[in-house]
């Protein structure tokens, strides 16, 4: 015996077919005398043709709102591009561990929302003493063991530190500190940490912006590890 079933139980299966069937009430026109369709009042809306009229309306205000956002999107990934490979041209020109890390700070300031650029190189001997935020720390440093799980993981994460990492890294600053991307140092010798924070919210998202900052890092990382040999 099959049980009874709640009208509620069947709404769902009744809304899927009718989906699956547009044409349902052109070739079923007699069920149409039985059915209840009455105007909708309010919201300037006097019928249901005109419901349907002005639903279309707004999902096409809504599809022309979507192109514009995709199209200033892709003005902007376009123009970040170019300015990406004009910084990674003239990063393989400079001469200087200085002139090199403030070339690159002073575009993720501009570009990137970057209040605080932190590079670490883990190495035997230091070759030379830290410039700014661009440190040398020992092979065995506790920091390098601190994120031991961003090696493993090889790509960079966004807003991913937990509190007490932003206090190791940016100290009396980490308060200041609302978004950071971090990427590892790992395709070269020596072994590195690359870290950005921003004083703004969803600065740095998963994506284009992402992909151009490691190719930015690879850069920096190459001509720094030339002139520091």
């Amino acid at each position: 015996m099959v049980a009874d079933r709640k009208p509620a139980d069947t709404l769902p299966v009744v809304i899927d077919y009718l989906k699956s069937n547009p044409d349902f009430f052109l070739d079923n026109q007699n069920l149409l005398s039985a059915l209840n369709l009455p105007h909708v009042t309010g919201r300037n809306i006097s019928s249901l043709i005109e419901y349907q009229v002005d639903h279309l309306r707004k999902s096409e205000q809504l599809l022309r709102t979507q192109i514009e956002t995709l199209n200033k999107n892709k003005e902007h990934c376009d123009n970040l591009a170019e300015k990406v490979n004009k910084l990674s041209l003239a990063l393989m020109d400079e001469t200087s561990i200085e002139t090199l890390y403030d070339k690159l700070f002073l575009f993720f300031k501009r570009e990137y929302r970057c209040s605080h650029l932190l590079i670490f190189f883990f190495l035997e001997k230091r070759p030379c003493q830290d410039y700014r935020n661009l440190r040398f720390k020992p092979i065995h440093s506790k920091l390098r063991y601190l994120f031991s799980g961003l090696y493993h993981v090889n790509k960079p994460l966004c807003d991913s530190l937990p509190s007490e990492y932003l206090d190791a890294l940016f100290d009396a600053e980490s308060q200041k500190i609302k978004s950071t991307v971090s990427l590892p140092i790992n395709n070269e010798a020596p072994l590195g940490l690359f870290i950005l924070g921003s004083q703004q919210y969803n600065a740095y998202q998963q994506g284009f912006s992402i992909n151009l900052l490691n190719h930015v890092k690879n850069v920096f990382v190459k001509q720094c590890i030339r002139l520091i040999k």
